[in-house]
């Protein structure tokens, strides 16, 4: 094989083994495994190539010549390896990117599902004016009870000052978790969990204890999302 040749066959190989792993980035899964196995030997195939042809090119064209060469492979080697390198950069960037968002998402869900279990642990727990414990409640003394043993977080101790907190949410949005409450500004008088379909838990005044009851039976003002 002269210099040519395997500069050639050098190209050619490291062009293949390029346009494969550029493929692999809308594959799926399952095929990127085995496209990435097809990769590295494409990949060593264009690296012993380059190897094999400052070999020949200095045993036959000779020094001076087989160097020039020899360099102008290697170059050409570096410059596929060097862009197959900042690919697999990003594509690790992004998937690592996919994976926190993903990772984000499942741990709210954990924490609404955990709220909506203390919240639930306490049906039937009396009302009292002032509570903040499970041996009486009043509404905001249940929601912050709620989400202190729920998910750890600290909130006001009143109605209103728990209204001030989060992001709005509209009523057709609801998500379980969300508090739901009554009034409005300083004016604000009752606090709820949102439990899902069209339910809520409250430490109720008018039946005297921590109930579940519905948009129907009493609807909220509005509602704010802390999750």
């Amino acid at each position: 094989m002269n210099g040519e040749g395997a500069d050639f066959s050098c190209m050619g190989v490291g062009g293949v083994a390029l346009g494969l792993w550029r493929g692999l980035e809308g594959a799926p899964a399952g095929f990127r495994v085995s496209g990435m196995v097809t990769f590295k030997h494409c990949l060593r195939g264009a690296v012993a190539v380059a190897a094999g042809a400052l070999l020949s090119a200095a045993l036959l064209v000779g020094a001076a010549p087989a160097e020039a060469q020899a360099l102008g492979v290697m170059a050409e080697t570096s410059e596929y390896a060097q862009e197959i390198k900042d690919y697999v950069a990003g594509v690790a960037e992004k998937a690592t990117e996919r994976a926190e968002k993903k990772a984000a998402k499942a741990q709210k869900k954990a924490d609404r599902k955990s709220v909506v279990k203390e919240a639930r642990q306490h049906l039937g727990v009396p009302y009292v004016y002032g509570g903040t414990t499970p041996s009486g409640f009043d509404c905001s003394g249940f929601t912050r009870w709620v989400y202190e043993h729920a998910l750890g977080r600290s909130l006001p101790r009143t109605a209103a000052e728990q209204s001030a907190l989060g992001k709005s949410v509209s009523m057709d949005s609801l998500v379980a978790g969300d508090l739901l409450f009554w009034g409005s500004g300083s004016g604000v008088y009752h606090v709820g969990v949102y439990v899902g379909d069209g339910e809520y838990i409250h430490a109720s005044t008018g039946s005297g204890k921590v109930k579940i009851s519905n948009f129907d039976h009493h609807a909220p003002s509005f509602a704010k999302r802390l999750i």
